[in-house]
C-alpha cells in the first residue's frame, strides 16, 4: 500500500510540473519587436493618408504593462492599440502629410515578470501596395487608378455593369457588396458574386472586403477574428 501511495505521489508531482512548464517558459521569455519595420498607409476618399498597420510585440504576457511610448519624429504619434492586445499604433499628427520613405524610431518599455525591458523599432512609411491585379467595372479596369487608396469615387455608364475583381499576389477577397439608396431612408445592400452583373440604378457604393494572406511579425489574432485589424475594405463611391 505504501509503495502504491509513493507511486501516486510521484505521478501527481510529474503532472504538476508538466502543467507548470508552459507558464515558466512564458515567464522566462523576453518581449521582442522588429528592429526595423515598414508600415503602409492608404489614402481615403477625402485624400487623407491613414496608416493601416501597427508594430507588434512578441512574447507579451497578458499582465504586462507597455509604457513610455515615444516617437523620434515629432510629426508622428504612437500609443497602445485597442485593435490588438500586443500592438502599438503609429500615425501622423493631424497637421502632417506622410511622405513615402519617411522614418521614425519608436521607443517604449515593457514591464513584465518583475523586469523592465527597453525596446525600439525603426519605422519606415510607405504607400500601400497595389491590392488588386484587376478591378473591372463594366469594360474598364480601375486597378492602377485605385492603387494605394482606401476609398475613392468614379463614374460608370449604362444600366448594368459587370463587377470582376482579381486580387494581387498576397491578398484574398472575402466578399463584395453593393449599397443602393432609393431615396429618403430607403437603403439596400446586396452581396455581389464576383464576375456577375449588377444594376447601376440608385447604386451608391461598391465595397470589396479583403485580407492579406501573410500576417505581420508577432501579430496575435484576437479572440474574435472578425475584429482583426487585417480585415480591410476598399470602397468606390459612384457619382451620377
Amino acid at each position: 500500500m505504501k509503495k502504491i501511495r509513493t507511486l501516486l505521489y510521484g505521478f501527481l508531482i510529474i503532472m504538476f510540473l508538466a502543467a507548470a512548464m508552459p507558464t515558466v517558459a512564458e515567464a522566462a521569455a523576453k518581449p521582442v519587436c522588429q528592429k526595423a519595420a515598414t508600415l503602409h498607409y492608404q489614402i481615403n476618399e477625402g485624400r487623407t493618408k491613414v496608416v493601416m498597420e501597427s508594430l507588434y510585440i512578441g512574447n507579451l504576457s497578458s499582465s504586462a504593462a507597455v509604457t513610455g511610448i515615444t516617437s523620434s519624429n515629432k510629426n508622428f504619434q504612437a500609443k497602445k492599440s485597442g485593435l490588438a492586445s500586443n500592438a502599438i499604433w503609429i500615425g501622423q499628427k493631424s497637421n502632417h502629410n506622410i511622405k513615402d520613405g519617411e522614418k521614425t524610431t519608436i521607443n517604449f518599455k515593457v514591464k513584465q515578470n518583475g523586469k523592465t525591458y527597453k525596446l525600439s523599432s525603426r519605422i519606415t512609411f510607405k504607400k500601400f501596395d497595389q491590392v488588386f491585379k484587376s478591378f473591372k467595372i463594366g469594360n474598364k479596369d480601375y486597378a492602377s487608378t485605385f492603387a494605394g487608396y482606401w476609398g475613392t469615387k468614379t463614374k460608370i455608364a449604362g444600366k448594368t455593369a459587370k463587377i470582376q475583381v482579381t486580387p494581387a499576389s498576397g491578398y484574398k477577397i472575402d466578399k463584395i457588396t453593393a449599397y443602393y439608396w432609393h431615396g429618403e431612408e430607403n437603403y439596400e445592400d446586396k452581396k455581389i458574386r464576383n464576375g456577375s452583373k449588377i444594376s447601376t440604378k440608385d447604386l451608391m457604393y461598391i465595397y470589396v472586403y479583403y485580407h492579406p494572406t501573410k500576417k505581420a511579425a508577432y501579430f496575435k489574432e484576437p479572440s474574435n477574428p472578425a475584429l482583426s485589424p487585417f480585415n480591410y475594405e476598399f470602397h468606390v463611391r459612384l457619382e451620377a
